[in-house]
C-alpha cells in the first residue's frame, strides 16, 4: 500500500513539473512577452541616427523580452568610437530603452606626416579625416592610433586648446608642444609662446589684446608667458 502511495506521489510530481515547464515555455513563446516598443534617446549630436543605434544594438521588435541581452547590446554600441556612454534597459512588460551619449569633437589632432583626426576633450580619437575642421583648434601630436584609441601625453595641449576662443582660433594654425610649455603658430608664421601656466586663459587673453593692437605682417614672435607683460619681436624684413 505504501509503495503505491509513493508511486502515486511521484506521478503527481512528474505531472506538476511537466505542467510548470510547459507553462514557462508557453510564457516565453507568448506574444505577451514580446518587445512591443524600443525607445532610443541620443544626446550630444546627430552623428548617429536612431536606425544606426537600433541596428548596432541587435534588438528587434517582436523578439522575446527574455532574449534581450542588455550587456551585449551595450558592448556592441560602445564599440562605435562616436559613442561615449550607453545604457540599455528592459522596461517590463514590453519596452526596451536605449540611451546613447555621443562624443563631442573637441580639436583636430595632426601629425608631422599629415595624419588628421578628430578627438574629444579626453584625447580619444573619434574619427580620422582628410582635412581639419576650421571651427576647432588644431594640436600637433606624435602619433594617431585607430578610432577609439587614446592619444596620451597631450594634457597640456588640451588645456591650452580648451581656452582658445573662436575669434582667437581664427589666427591660430596649430598648437604645438615645446620644452617651455606650449607654442602657437599663427597665420603668417608668427610664433607665440604661452609657457606652461596653470590657467591658459591668462596668456591667451594677453595674446588677444596684442592681436588687436599690432599688424602681424611685421611680427616675428610674441611671448605672453609672463603675465600681463607680452614681448613682441619685430622683423623689419617682413614688412617689405
Amino acid at each position: 500500500m505504501k509503495s503505491k502511495i509513493r508511486q502515486y506521489r511521484k506521478s503527481i510530481l512528474v505531472i506538476s513539473l511537466v505542467v510548470i515547464s510547459t507553462g514557462i515555455y508557453s510564457a516565453t513563446q507568448s506574444s505577451l512577452m514580446d518587445v512591443d516598443k524600443i525607445e532610443v534617446v541620443i544626446t550630444g549630436g546627430d552623428r548617429l541616427s536612431q536606425e544606426d543605434v537600433l541596428k548596432k544594438s541587435g534588438i528587434e521588435l517582436s523578439q522575446s523580452m527574455l532574449s534581450v541581452d542588455s550587456e551585449t547590446a551595450e558592448k556592441s554600441l560602445i564599440g562605435n568610437p562616436w559613442v561615449e556612454e550607453v545604457e540599455v534597459n528592459r522596461n517590463w512588460p514590453s519596452v526596451v530603452s536605449i540611451w546613447v551619449s555621443l562624443r563631442k569633437p573637441f580639436a583636430n589632432a595632426v601629425t608631422s606626416t599629415g595624419v588628421v583626426a578628430l578627438i574629444d576633450s579626453s584625447g580619444i580619437v573619434i574619427e580620422r579625416t582628410s582635412k581639419r575642421s576650421a571651427l576647432l583648434p588644431t594640436i600637433l601630436v606624435e602619433e594617431i592610433g585607430l578610432p577609439g584609441s587614446e592619444i596620451t601625453n597631450i594634457e597640456m595641449l588640451i588645456s591650452a586648446a580648451r581656452e582658445v576662443t573662436p575669434d582667437v582660433n581664427e589666427w591660430i594654425e596649430i598648437i604645438t608642444p615645446v620644452a617651455t610649455g606650449v607654442r602657437l603658430k599663427l597665420n603668417g608664421s608668427v610664433f607665440v609662446d604661452l609657457g606652461s601656466p596653470n590657467d591658459f586663459s591668462v596668456p591667451l587673453k594677453d595674446l588677444k589684446a596684442v592681436l588687436g593692437q599690432v599688424e602681424l605682417t611685421c611680427i616675428q614672435s610674441i611671448d605672453v608667458s609672463i603675465r600681463e607683460n607680452p614681448v613682441v619681436v619685430r622683423d623689419s624684413a617682413r614688412c617689405n
